[in-house]
């Protein structure tokens, strides 16, 4: 079994899904160390968003949860659209994670709030502590400072306030099984002034979760691209260990072969 699996860049994350599923087919469903670049993660082709459906009915039929249900995870865009900017967060924490929580998916609750060690959350200065804003503010104050100084930029690029953990230590060390797949995000601006993403999973599975976790991931990449006022830019993902999970879903590994089939041919429409 190879080390690393490089794969070439694509440009949207359908494709970058695409190509995934079928280096994992020919790697007998499983690897570690995939690791691949979505060169635009926000642009969605009309095949695109016709393969998207079609994983949806497919997940309608197997019992799984939709590309925006797994999205939503990463980044809730239905609220972020519901509500002011100024009161995105604190919306979400009060009214959106109390129906969720007890449930599966809680990754943007992680990115947006830290707890203390008694299970208190934690406060600077009086205020409660978001990871994300203050990595948002942080690529402000290092597109403005930046601006004539190409030394000054490239030192921002190493700059480790810009990386954030999914994984909580005080919560995550008690699983034998399950927990948070994703581990780790990495923003970077880049020689070009654009926000770059990496995410890194310590298992990724490429049925149930990895399509809606990819357009999840570029949402989040692009609101804290705009919020900081640049472009955004790659989104590079690192897999430890991926699975190519065709089994155990309602209709069984033929559903999802055939799925993954129709996805195929849909993508190489003209």
């Amino acid at each position: 079994m190879k080390s690393l699996i490089a794969l070439p860049d694509t440009d949207s994350t359908v494709s970058a899904w695409l190509q995934a599923v079928s280096e994992l087919r020919k790697n007998s469903g499983h690897c570690y160390n995939l690791v691949y670049v979505v060169s635009k993660p926000n642009r969605f082709m009309p095949n695109d968003i016709e393969v998207i459906r079609e994983f949806d009915q497919y997940a309608l039929q197997s019992g799984l949860h939709s590309v925006e249900t797994v999205a939503n995870t990463i980044f809730p865009l239905d609220t972020y659209r519901s509500q002011p900017s100024d009161e995105f967060y604190d919306y979400y924490l009060a009214d959106v994670f109390p129906r969720v929580k007890k449930q599966w998916g809680t990754y943007f609750e992680r990115m947006i709030s830290r707890k203390n060690a008694d299970g208190s959350l934690m406060e600077i200065a009086g205020k409660q502590f978001n990871p994300l804003e203050a990595i948002i503010l942080k690529a402000k104050k290092r597109v403005k400072t930046s601006r004539g100084s190409k030394t000054h930029f490239e030192l921002s690029l190493d700059d480790p306030a810009l990386d954030f953990p999914t994984f909580q230590p005080e919560l995550d060390t008690r699983y034998q099984v399950g927990g948070p797949c994703l581990s780790h995000l990495s923003f970077k601006i880049d020689s070009d002034g654009a926000l770059r993403l990496t995410a890194f999973y310590r298992s990724h599975w490429y049925i149930a979760r990895a399509l809606g976790n990819l357009v999840g991931l570029a949402r989040l990449q692009s609101f804290v691209a705009a919020s900081a006022g640049i472009s955004s830019g790659p989104l590079t993902i690192i897999a430890s260990e991926a699975t190519l999970d065709v089994s155990g879903h309602l209709g069984g590994a033929g559903a999802t072969t055939a799925m993954i089939g129709r996805c195929n041919g849909i993508a190489l429409r003209k």
